[in-house]
């Protein structure tokens, strides 16, 4: 008997709607479900799926991410509309290979693979600031012309940084550590507590960051950093664990931006939160097994995405 040999089966918002539904008997299932059960099920499942984030089962959500710190400055954005922060593997870096002058609209690097046309660039200059702008054009050669004129002169070694595109908000941040330009990193502590951290009496001191404080917000999340990053700690980067938010589902086309481990889970949960809607008592008759169900299935799914964080044990 062959196998199919595919992996990728999923269902989109409309059919997860609609199995909910049928889990209720709140519809034929020979008769096209009507706009206003779509309507109805696509907001309780849109509001289910963002407050699962806040009981943190969403794992795969969790991605690695590289802020690129800016000299004299303790408050980033992190968002689509923020400061400098992309996905790790999507941030790169390499140095200056040969010297360039301010006024100069092209540079030339060690290693330009990792560069395409419209990428931001940041290029650390003499005077121990990083200036960021575009690349303008593909890079070839290893020579790559900037959108914006340096502003002061770059020294040969001097370190340059790139990335495509901004990270979406995140939702918390479990972890985070500096990262110099040898690649090794020094552990972050992240202060929950926003008194706490406020507290600090001199929040201008100068150094390598050894506490973060952040508010995730509405758009672009809030991170502060102390101390705030002098010139000789520049070219450091925070590479920090985070959580992102969760796609909405916006068209009835959408599949679920997770796994489909927890479709089940999505279509006896999303029954649950729209019953009352629907006048079904999930006390009684078959419909008691619906609670049920939700709740296995969505255990289920925290068991196999539960967090792995070593206990440690002080003697």
């Amino acid at each position: 008997m062959a196998t199919s040999g595919s992996t990728n089966w999923t269902i989109a918002r409309d059919a997860i709607i609609t199995s909910a539904l049928r889990k209720l008997r709140a519809i034929d299932p020979n008769l096209t479900v009507p706009a206003i059960d779509i309507t109805t099920g696509s907001e309780a499942l849109n509001m289910m799926i963002k407050a699962w984030q806040t009981d943190g089962v969403l794992l795969w959500l969790n991605e690695e991410v590289c802020l690129h710190l800016q000299y004299n400055t303790q408050f980033y954005t992190l968002g689509p509309s923020g400061t400098h922060c992309a996905l790790l593997s999507d941030s790169f870096k390499t140095q200056i290979a040969t010297a360039a002058s301010s006024s100069d609209s092209t540079i030339t690097v060690d290693d330009d693979d990792d560069m395409t046309d419209g990428d931001v660039i940041g290029v650390q200059l003499d005077d121990g600031t990083i200036q960021y702008t575009t690349i303008n054009g593909t890079p070839a050669a290893n020579v790559v012309t900037l959108t914006a004129a340096l502003t002061d002169d770059v020294a040969v070694d001097n370190w340059v940084f790139t990335y495509t595109t901004l990270i979406s908000r995140p939702s918390k941040i479990m972890e985070a550590r500096v990262r110099d330009t040898d690649d090794v990193d020094t552990p972050i502590d992240i202060v929950t507590s926003r008194n706490q951290f406020m507290a600090q009496t001199d929040k201008t001191t100068k150094g390598r960051v050894l506490e973060i404080h952040y508010n995730p917000d509405i758009t672009d999340g809030q991170l502060y950093v102390w101390p705030i990053c002098g010139t000789g700690d520049i070219t450091d980067r925070i590479i920090m664990s985070i959580q992102r938010v969760i796609e909405d589902f916006d068209a009835s086309t959408n599949n679920f931006d997770g796994p489909p481990e927890a479709l089940a889970a999505l279509t006896w949960g999303l029954a649950v939160e729209i019953a009352p809607e629907y006048g079904v008592d999930l006390s009684m008759g078959k419909a008691a097994t619906i609670p049920a169900m939700a709740e296995r299935y969505y255990n289920l799914l925290k068991k196999s995405y539960r967090n792995y964080d070593p206990v440690y044990m002080r003697p």
